[in-house]
């Protein structure tokens, strides 16, 4: 396995540019993943599923990512409607 956590410079050892580009290639990912969550977390009312069985969690699951999707169509027509080519 490949670590995948930025690193951090110290008092007098500033990063040198292959670490920070190494940081920013790391970091691309990490806020594509990280700012889904955050949404999920935000506006839909967190990510916990208080309920019983393993069926009912995956279709909980299920629902918030497609309401997710749901709700970055919206955006991406609002501010992005040159992205739609049909």
């Amino acid at each position: 396995m490949e670590p995948v956590i930025c690193e951090k410079g110290t008092k007098g050892h500033p990063l040198t540019d292959e670490q920070k580009e190494s940081n920013r290639q790391k970091s691309k990912t990490r806020c594509r993943v990280e700012h889904v969550f955050g949404f999920m977390e935000q506006t839909m009312g967190g990510l916990v599923f208080r309920g019983v069985g393993i069926i009912r969690a995956k279709a909980n699951i299920a629902l918030t990512n497609l309401v997710y999707n749901m709700c970055r169509l919206v955006q991406i027509r609002k501010y992005h409607a040159e992205w739609m080519v049909c």
